[in-house]
């Protein structure tokens, strides 16, 4: 019986979605009307008795007409296009049991008059990204996998293939004032058809209702229903000050450009946003987020580790329901060296919200730092079943896996790593910390001359960027040479690299252990040595 109303409440929700309802009810309306019009109007124009009959039949035949249009096909913002049939068979169940439910959503195209509105499609596209991966049953592409398609034009059957999910969201953002309009689509790897579409004119205050809307029509096209949790976890609204919120979005995007100019242009617009909503809790995190990156990084100064761990006070004594929060409070107290804090943080961004991906990203190198490898394995493997098209943590599971000793594992994660490096650099092909972890991964797979060249762009890529030094220094160590790897981390920590607890436990710098240049590197910089 619960396969049958399963089964019956599917084909209720495929319903829905081809929008056959709403198409009976205006038909049945307009029917009516023509009914009443036929009746009012046939008689007076001295039109014959069986008139008024005809016109009934024809509205009688219209209707499987109308239906069998409104199931079949659909009106959208790039013309009419054949409604796909989802499977419904395997869709029956809840957002327990579904596991078929994948997506990629693309960054919004700016339709905007001044084409001045990057940020906010970005954000708009974050936004339904975090939604989504709220709900069970739907896997979720990252953001770092889906916006690398970012006006690259590329086929929907070429991304689904690369982030291999099934669907894909895509949309547009105009925004002239305090006017909104954004039109979203939901289109079918496999056929391209349009699963659903919508375009929502509002005024800019409702952009979070419209992210809500957007991201409830994409689990129902899924056929799941929504838990109460569930509910709530997307339809929370951060802020009530939609200026204070574009700064925000303006801030995440230049974060993500990580990297010294972009974490400093993000600490303004995180700043002017706190500025207008001394309330907001994520602009708060992003703050703090910003000033732990800048100090592992770039500028290992006490003033920045403090920041970190101030506004990140800030925004859980603001939000304490919040996984983000809690997440980029345990990022800062374990610079501090609060290692039991950083692990309750940690713990409760987890609990809150199993599937984010920080958490337990920032956590594994939190426990690999303290050389705790078998809890920072667990919590690498687990980052990368969140996102599996990550590269870091699968990269770094495998190294775990090399300081273990578990050499069955570790091939298996290297394979993998470099399977997703591949696929990321076929779109990103300038990223030097890309370029460094899957050096790594060819050395060990005896691609020696590929391997030098990836290192050798990735060096042409940010010579002077601490980070990127601290991992060439890896690559090099990693094939043995020993004073061309020396001269980058010192360069590195020269430029303000931190992270000296996972120096010191890193297994690419190994062969540097015993070496003096070493010693005295680890020394000076506040190491045991």
């Amino acid at each position: 019986m619960s396969d049958l109303f399963a089964s019956v409440k599917a084909q209720y929700e495929d319903l829905k979605r081809r929008k056959v309802f709403r198409v009976v009810i205006v038909y049945a309306v307009g029917a009516w009307l023509l009914m009443q019009i036929a009746d009012a109007t046939f008689e007076p124009l001295n039109l014959p008795e069986w008139s008024t009959t005809l016109v009934l039949w024809l509205l009688i035949l219209g209707f499987p007409v109308a239906v069998f249009l409104a199931w079949a096909l659909e009106i959208t913002p790039h013309g009419i296009k054949r409604t796909h049939r989802l499977n419904v068979a395997s869709a029956t169940g809840n957002s327990t049991n579904s596991a078929d439910a994948s997506i990629a959503v693309l960054p919004f195209a700016d339709m905007s008059p001044e084409k001045d509105q990057d940020h906010f499609c970005e954000g708009m596209a974050e936004e339904i990204i975090n939604a989504l991966a709220k709900i069970r049953g739907v896997h979720v592409a990252s953001r770092t996998g889906s916006f690398q398609f970012k006006d690259t034009n590329t086929d929907i059957d070429v991304i689904g293939a690369q982030l291999n999910v099934d669907t894909v969201l895509e949309g547009s953002v105009r925004k002239a004032g305090a006017h909104l309009r954004v039109t979203a689509q939901l289109i079918s790897v496999a056929d391209g058809f349009h699963i659903w579409s919508e375009s929502f004119d509002r005024e800019l205050k409702d952009v979070f209702g419209i992210q809500k809307e957007i991201a409830e029509n994409v689990a129902r096209a899924f056929q799941l229903t929504l838990s109460p949790t569930e509910e709530q976890a997307i339809q929370q609204q951060p802020t009530q000050n939609i200026e204070a919120y574009e700064f925000y979005l303006r801030g995440r995007r230049h974060f993500f450009q990580l990297n010294e100019d972009g974490w400093a242009r993000s600490r303004e617009e995180f700043s002017r946003a706190i500025e207008l909503d001394p309330d907001y809790a994520l602009a708060y995190a992003g703050l703090a987020d910003c000033f732990s990156f800048l100090y592992m990084y770039a500028d290992s100064s006490a003033s920045n580790r403090l920041q970190a761990e101030t506004n990140s006070r800030l925004a859980m004594q603001l939000a304490p329901d919040q996984a983000p929060v809690h997440a980029s409070r345990g990022l800062a107290l374990s610079l501090g060296m609060r290692v039991d804090e950083a692990e309750v943080a940690f713990e409760r961004a987890i609990e809150i919200d199993p599937r984010l991906f920080d958490a337990y990203y920032f956590y594994a190198r939190h426990a690999f730092a303290q050389g705790k490898f078998a809890r920072a394995a667990e919590l690498f493997e687990k980052a990368s079943e969140v996102r599996p098209d990550d590269y870091q943590a699968i990269s770094l599971l495998a190294q775990v896996y090399r300081t273990l000793g578990q050499e069955d594992k570790r091939e298996a994660a290297r394979r993998r790593s470099l399977e997703v490096i591949e696929r990321h650099l076929a779109t990103n092909p300038s990223d030097s910390r890309a370029l460094c972890f899957g050096s790594v991964n060819l050395n060990e797979d005896g691609q020696i001359d590929k391997a030098m060249r990836w290192l050798e762009k990735a060096i042409a890529t940010d010579p002077n960027d601490a980070m990127n030094l601290y991992n060439v220094a890896c690559v090099y160590a990693h094939m043995g040479k020993q004073d061309e790897a020396l001269d980058c981390l010192e360069k590195s920590v020269g430029k303000g690299m931190a992270e000296l607890e996972w120096m010191q436990n890193d297994s690419d710098l190994n062969n540097l252990r015993e070496h003096p240049r070493f010693k005295k590197l680890l020394l000076e910089a506040g190491g045991s040595g």
